[in-house]
């Protein structure tokens, strides 16, 4: 009969974008029985044989072992059969193996191992005791004879290791054996290095994803790397990015239907003698299936920062999926005090590299980079899909906020060309009232509505103030852009203003003599009749009565 309670496979947990904690099992009462096999001989060290308690599961099953020594120097062996192997419903043991005191650096004082059932029921394995002198409980698993993934205590015992040294394997999950995970030398359960680790393994061909996942713990803080796979194999440089001390690294592979979650596949703790923290990067999965390479930001800038532009460098694999369809990749940067406060930057992808410079410009204080890639083919004229490839956090001192201030997408205020165009415009004029109002009229006049690029609704990560003073045409976004640019290159704060006039609109407002003004230089231009666009410039929408405006103006956001 069997009285013991049924175990799931607690270490098979799914993972999505953050990891869960194995809990840690309650001990259970087991019924006593000392064996009666021999012990190994150990030449080095006289000890007794460690006494074993079996459960009524191990008799039911036919589960038999070999008493080892209850003093070793650090390694034992396990071996045994089970008579009724074809009955059971996995091919592993699950081995336990608790120190009885508390581990220093490391949370978990348990060590899981999977030891290999052979086809007469046979298992013959080598285990260290993992983290040096003292006192360890072993508990031996045996699987089910009628579901998968459940596990009876067979049996218990405790056994003495004389050996300070710590002495940890690469601890995998079941996932992980299954999936063929193995690591190359010289790489332990428990390693020593500065500042990075080099991972290096491979899987095994019943894997089908392109990466692996590096999540990096200490201290109740993870961050993770992805590391691309090429014919099974796996290398790469895991930051250790928490400073001195130990660091858990969980290596995950993915489920085989699912390119968003996978399992926690392998552990290992890498000692850091280096106190240089790294920023928190995450790397996703696009990171490497679109062929990203940042060339800068790289795994090496520092955490805290004391400028304002913030360039970013890299390449894109040709050869990766969607990599034709790579006109641009966009830089997100969010100021963390106020998420609402963002900017975005599109830089173009040109012979698969890109180069471009972006702003904190918000002022001082923590900071959210996103670099996005292309997700899928643009179907629509108005949509362009991206995804998240890598996130990185910053803290940025001794900086202004200078958000009305500085060029952002579509805003070239920093082009000479748009600041001869400015000053061309401005010449004589001492007020910035007057400024202002000379650039309003400027667009207005010398900018024809597009209609057709209205009425199709298409939209171009290169639509900007440039291209707008080039072709003398556009929609509201760019009479919008080149209105804030040709304002911004002369020093007078403005803004983009999107929100709804009849349907989707953006205008600009600007800091004129102290105070903030609206103009929408798009409807100050004329008319559209038909198929045809008709100048008629008109005075009232520069700096309107607020009521009049509201009329027929909803301001949704500011966009940086």
């Amino acid at each position: 009969m069997r009285k013991k309670l049924i175990f799931l496979l607690t270490t098979l947990l799914l993972i999505t974008i953050t990891a869960c904690h194995n809990n840690e099992d309650e001990p259970r009462d087991v019924e006593s029985v000392t064996t009666e096999a021999e012990p190994e001989s150990d030449p080095d060290i006289e000890a007794e044989p460690a006494d074993i308690e079996f459960t009524d599961y191990a008799e039911e099953v036919g589960f038999d072992m070999k008493a080892p020594l209850g003093e070793v120097a650090t390694t034992f062996s396990l071996k045994g059969s089970v008579e009724k192997v074809n009955e059971l419903q996995e091919d592993h043991l699950w081995i336990i193996i608790r120190k009885s005191e508390s581990i220093e650096e490391i949370d978990s004082r348990e060590m899981e191992h999977y030891v290999t059932l052979e086809t007469d029921g046979s298992f013959d394995a080598d285990l260290n005791l993992h983290h040096g002198e003292g006192e360890y409980r072993v508990t031996v698993r045996v699987p089910d004879t009628e579901k998968d993934n459940y596990y009876y205590d067979a049996a218990i015992f405790r056994i003495d290791n004389l050996d300070d040294n710590i002495a940890r394997d690469v601890e995998l999950t079941k996932f992980g054996i299954e999936k063929d995970l193995q690591f190359n030398e010289p790489i332990k359960g428990w390693n020593e290095a500065s500042e990075f680790f080099e991972i290096e393994g491979t899987v095994g061909a019943n894997y089908n994803n392109p990466t692996v996942i590096a999540e990096v713990r200490k201290d109740g803080e993870e961050n993770q790397i992805a590391i691309p796979l090429e014919n099974g194999s796996f290398k790469g440089d895991v930051p250790l990015y928490f400073g001195e001390g130990t660091h858990e690294i969980r290596v995950n592979l993915y489920m085989d239907d699912d390119d968003n979650k996978y399992y926690h596949s392998a552990t290992l703790y890498v000692h850091n003698d280096s106190n240089k923290t790294f920023p928190e990067i995450t790397q996703y999965g696009p990171y490497i299936d679109r062929g990203l390479t940042l060339e800068y930001p790289s795994w090496t800038i520092d955490t805290e920062l004391d400028s304002i532009e913030y360039p970013v460098k890299g390449t894109i694999n040709p050869d990766a999926p969607l990599a034709h369809t790579a006109s641009h990749i966009i830089v997100e940067i969010r100021h963390m005090d106020d998420r609402k406060d963002k900017a975005t930057y599109y830089f173009p992808v040109v012979n698969n590299r890109f180069e471009g410079t972006a702003h904190f410009r918000f002022g001082p204080g923590d900071y959210k980079v996103t670099i996005y890639v292309p997700n899928e083919e643009q179907k629509k004229s108005n949509e362009i899909h991206f995804t998240s490839a890598l996130e990185i956090n910053h803290t940025v001192n001794n900086i202004e906020d200078q958000r009305d201030l500085l060029p952002s997408r579509g805003i070239e205020s920093d082009s000479p060309e748009i600041f001869e165009k400015a000053k061309e415009i401005t010449k004589g004029l001492k007020t910035e009232r007057e400024q202002a109002k000379a650039i309003y009229e400027f667009v207005s006049k010398n900018v024809s509505y597009d209609v057709e690029k209205f009425r199709e609704d298409i939209f171009h990560p290169d639509d900007s103030a440039i291209e707008t003073l080039e072709a003398g045409t556009g929609i509201c976004q760019d009479y919008a852009f080149l209105t804030i640019a040709l304002l911004r290159s002369i020093d007078i704060e403005s803004r983009y203003v999107s929100g709804y006039a009849g349907g989707r609109h953006a205008w600009v407002e600007a800091k004129v003599d102290g105070d903030w003004i609206e103009m929408d230089p798009t409807w100050g231009a004329g008319y559209v009749d038909g198929d045809d666009f008709h100048f008629k410039y008109r005075e009232d929408y520069f700096d309107p009565d607020p009521d009049f405006l509201d009329k027929t103006h909803t301001r949704y956001d500011l966009l940086y």
